[in-house]
């Protein structure tokens, strides 16, 4: 009977400390299982930058401050599509100096008639030499009542491209043969700013132009099918990939006057951008 008692009085301590300990465990459990099955947590205190839109999901908006969006990483890419090994998006061509006068405006206007190509062909609205001289005149007087430079940087034509002509663009920081391919592939036309007297067109004079752009509407195996608006002659001329993407450089020159006494800007300094237009 003694030891039938002195039993009883181990055994419900040891009954008491199990217990205890089971139930100190199972709310752990459950709260591993809970955690397992719930969604990730998302972090959505993200810093702004006020000079340009970083946000690259596709579903962004144009955002104000300089009214600009920028691609920097895949989340802003085209789609995966297979692409042809060539392709040629047929954009009526007019160059910058259509009726042969390259005094100014014309002999800095490359941005504006890349511009006034793209807008055609998305509008779907007939280009010839007639027709792009008037359309540079207009877009340059609207330029200069509304601030804009002499020389525009490829974020200034964005600005241009969607405020005067209504076209959905952006700046893609992301300038590389497969990107663009994409995008043409997908229906979207490229600008490219580029360093002009790297670009080696035997057709510009001589040493070419300081800062240039161009249209980029296609490719075949080893080149890239333009409209470069420099050259009466550059109408679906092509560049070999290395040596376009070699050119591409942003203005880094500021706002300067023709004929400005102020050294010529390093345009290799310029950063690797292109604005993407979209359909």
């Amino acid at each position: 009977m003694v030891l039938l008692k002195s039993m009883k009085r181990l055994i419900f301590p040891i009954i008491s400390i199990l217990f205890l300990a089971g139930c100190g465990l199972q709310p752990t459990l459950i709260n591993n299982q809970e955690n397992q099955n719930s969604e990730p947590l998302i972090n959505t205190n993200t810093s702004v930058n006020t000079n340009v839109n970083e946000n690259t999901n596709s579903a962004q908006k144009q955002v104000p401050a300089t009214n600009v969006n920028v691609n920097t990483n895949a989340d802003k890419t085209t789609p995966e599509l297979t692409l042809p090994e060539k392709f040629d998006i047929k954009v009526a061509f007019a160059s910058q100096a259509p009726l042969g006068d390259w005094s100014l405006p014309y002999q800095e206007a490359c941005e504006e008639a890349s511009m006034i190509m793209a807008a055609k062909y998305f509008k779907n609205e007939k280009l010839d030499a007639n027709i792009m001289d008037q359309e540079i005149l207009k877009v340059v007087k609207w330029e200069e009542d509304n601030g804009y430079p002499l020389d525009l940087t490829a974020a200034q034509t964005v600005e241009v491209l969607q405020k005067y002509f209504g076209l959905k663009a952006y700046l893609d920081k992301m300038v590389s043969e497969p990107e663009i391919k994409k995008n043409l592939v997908a229906g979207n036309l490229i600008i490219v700013p580029l360093a002009g007297r790297d670009i080696g067109n035997p057709f510009y004079h001589q040493p070419g132009p300081l800062y240039h752009m161009l249209l980029i509407r296609g490719f075949d195996e080893d080149e890239f099918i333009t409209n470069d608006p420099g050259t009466k002659r550059g109408e679906a001329y092509r560049y070999l990939y290395g040596d376009l993407l070699w050119a591409v450089h942003d203005w880094v020159g500021g706002d300067r006057e023709f004929q400005d006494p102020r050294p010529e800007p390093d345009m290799r300094t310029g950063a690797r951008v292109m604005v993407v237009v979209e359909k």
